[in-house]
């Protein structure tokens, strides 16, 4: 029982408290995707050592390279500020990213033939790099009215992207005005992304000199 609140810690309240406070450190991350990356080249020596490439190796090396791809993105998602009001990102996107994971390694194990099930798998693996991405860009506000207008607007512009594809996906549409609109959208997403990073080492490089 907390000497504070008087309220009792149940054991899987202390499990997932340790749980975000372990997946919330870049540290975690970097480990997995060195991991997953290792796995990933010690199938592929294996194959050259035996010069036999076989479908089971084949799913061995993709599920590899899908565990690099979930701790990539999470470790993207490591810039999301903690702070109260959008604290609940970062867990959305553990949340999505997990399932994503999930759903992509049953895919490549089990190979269903369902349009709807390989459409709702990339639907849910780009809401979880679009919302890192999100998370990333909020994390990169150095402070400033410049600077907040371009964190927000490379957050809006990156989630509506997400939300385009994920409709693109889900709803089959093909018409070429919708997607040179997504164009459009990623050149300005790619435009104040670049403008974003610029501020940031801008503003750091000004406070390093004042500093000396």
């Amino acid at each position: 029982m907390s000497a504070m609140t008087g309220v009792p810690k149940f054991p899987a309240q202390a499990m997932l408290a340790k749980l975000a406070q372990w997946a919330g450190k870049p540290q975690t991350h970097i480990v997995g995707l060195f991991l997953s990356l290792l796995a990933a080249l010690a199938v592929v020596a294996f194959a050259i050592a035996t010069l036999e490439y076989t479908k089971m190796r084949g799913k061995l090396l993709l599920t590899a390279f899908l565990v690099a791809g979930y701790f990539m993105t999470m470790l993207t998602a490591t810039g999301t500020p903690k702070d109260r009001v959008i604290r609940w990102l970062y867990v959305s996107i553990f949340g999505f990213a997990t399932m994503a994971l999930f759903l992509l390694i049953v895919g490549v194990w089990t190979t269903p033939d369902s349009d709807e099930f390989w459409r709702l798998a990339a639907s849910v693996t780009f809401v979880a790099f679009g919302l890192s991405i999100v998370g990333r860009a909020l994390g990169l506000d150095s402070g400033g009215r410049k600077s907040r207008f371009l964190t927000w607007a490379t957050a809006v512009l990156a989630a509506s992207l997400t939300m385009m594809t994920v409709l693109g996906i889900a709803l089959g549409i093909k018409a070429e005005t919708y997607w040179w609109a997504f164009v459009l959208l990623a050149l300005c997403w790619l435009f104040s992304s670049a403008a974003l990073v610029s501020a940031r080492l801008w503003r750091r490089r000004n406070a390093d000199r004042a500093d000396k």
